[in-house]
């Protein structure tokens, strides 16, 4: 193990503390680091309340003085490296931490800015020139143009062991143009491919599990009386409330703007009532709120109108999920069919998603069953979910439909399987009696017939499906692998 001490000083020349670097004789990217600060002649193995300063203050401050550039670095061996070479190098003691102490250290300084090429480098470099533009005397970034590594990138001390030299840092730091902060051309923020690879991002939590994530755009479909409404009113609840609805669950409670464009007030109140009732459970008053015809004093708005979008995209500064029920009711103009009609109200969902919020799309499906209009809204969706009526359903059951997910971008497998759910009422109340799909017992059926042996006309004798539908099903057996034959 090799062992190398770097002293920091302040203006005045006086230690404040060390910090050790302990490396592997083998492998040079086995190190570790550890402080020592110094007190009453005591040592104290860490740098606890001690001022931080940068690397070589005397000499950073003896440079600025004589117009003399300062090469700022990552690390103090780079630093040692290059004042072999009689240039004046510094850095901060811990890479991704810069004190405003350190930017009024560099004030009248020409600041030559060098970076690892990993990922903690180029977030460092990121924050280093958000520290320093336009509060040193000149700024430069050099990109040394060698590999990029997620982790352990090359350095200038790298750099210089491959056979370049100072004279061509120099050369390089003579061509280098001022640092400017990247402006959007066009009003388009333009990111490099090797820049977004070093992006920390939020992460997409989950708001409904297993298929709406935060920033998540999603549409339910279903034919009129089937039950879409019923289905988006408990998704807004149970987002909510931090509850479970049919099989799916909301972590934690998130604050939900739900906005009907045709059911009057009094079903509206009832609907809530049976949803209250089988969860035991309420929102927090400014966790659902409600916009819906019966309850204003002027017309709803119209989504397909500019003022119509602000409305509501004002609205939602205080909302991480707003459900929009139903489409053909809140965007009444153009037509469905036309993609074109479509797009005011995409751009209108995309700008929404960049803040950060989920949308809950309600919709009407048309003859085939699937989305009524164009395909082109399910182009940006992460998820589309549409509800039918079970091929054996009967009027006096009620609420009783099948579930299917249409698009799934983000999940699949067990998540993503069909399933049956009824609203029934006994002693208790109400409740959601949840089995498994009609159509995926058929699939399941017609795959196990199949691998059995049996031809498209036994099964069609069998099931009693025709047999375009048993072929169908035979298609999908195969794609979920239940015929291996």
């Amino acid at each position: 193990m090799h062992k190398t001490t770097y002293h920091y000083h302040d203006e005045h020349g006086n230690r404040l503390y060390s910090k050790i670097r302990e490396m592997s004789d083998t492998d040079p990217r086995h190190k570790k680091f550890y402080w020592q600060s110094y007190k009453d002649g005591n040592v104290i193995y860490n740098s606890s309340g001690s001022r931080r300063v940068l690397y070589k203050l005397p000499e950073v401050l003896n440079a600025i003085q004589s117009s003399t550039p300062i090469y700022l670095v990552e690390g103090e061996k780079d630093c040692e490296k290059l004042c072999e070479s009689d240039l004046v190098a510094t850095t901060a003691p811990v890479t991704k931490q810069w004190e405003e102490s350190f930017t009024k250290s560099l004030a009248n300084a020409d600041v030559i800015l060098l970076y690892d090429n990993d990922k903690a480098g180029i977030q460092r470099k990121e924050l280093i020139c958000e520290k320093l533009y336009g509060n040193v005397q000149q700024l430069r970034v050099i990109d040394l143009l060698v590999e990029y590594r997620e982790s352990h990138g090359l350095d200038i001390t790298d750099w210089l062991a491959m056979g370049n030299t100072i004279e061509s840092l120099k050369s390089l730091v003579e061509q280098a143009a001022d640092y400017k902060p990247k402006k959007p051309e066009h009003g388009l923020h333009l990111i490099s491919a090797h820049d977004i690879l070093t992006l920390e991002l939020p992460q997409r939590e989950m708001i409904m599990s297993p298929f709406f994530p935060s920033q998540g755009l999603v549409l339910l479909v279903a034919k009129r009386g089937v039950g879409k409404t019923f289905v988006a009113l408990g998704i807004a609840h149970a987002v909510s409330t931090g509850e479970s609805f049919l099989e799916w669950h909301a972590p934690q409670p998130k604050r939900v703007l739900y906005v009907d464009g045709e059911m009057p007030a009094s079903l509206m109140q009832e609907r809530f009532k049976m949803i209250t009732t089988m969860t035991n459970k309420q929102p927090q008053p400014d966790h659902l709120q409600i916009i819906t015809p019966d309850l204003q004093t002027t017309t709803m708005p119209n989504l397909s109108k500019k003022e119509g979008r602000a409305l509501i995209q004002g609205l939602m500064r205080d909302y991480d999920l707003l459900v929009l029920d139903n489409l053909s009711c809140l965007f009444r103009s153009g037509s469905e069919n036309e993609a074109e009609s479509w797009q005011e109200a995409q751009e209108f969902a995309l700008n929404l998603r960049r803040q950060g919020k989920s949308i809950l799309f309600v919709h009407h499906a048309g003859k085939s069953g699937t989305q009524r209009g164009t395909s082109k809204r399910e182009d940006i969706l992460d998820t589309v979910i549409i509800l039918k009526r079970p091929d054996d359903y009967k009027a006096e059951e009620g609420a009783r439909f099948e579930v299917h997910f249409d698009k799934t971008r983000h999940f699949a497998g067990n998540d993503a399987r069909s399933f049956q759910a009824q609203l029934l009422r006994d002693v208790d109340g109400y409740r959601w009696d949840i089995s498994e799909g009609q159509e995926e017992e058929l699939i399941e059926k017609v795959s196990n017939l199949k691998q059995s042996g049996y031809t498209i006309k036994k099964i069609m004798e069998e099931t009693e499906l025709t047999k375009s539908q048993v072929e169908t099903k035979i298609l999908k057996g195969r794609a979920r692998g239940l015929i291996k034959t």
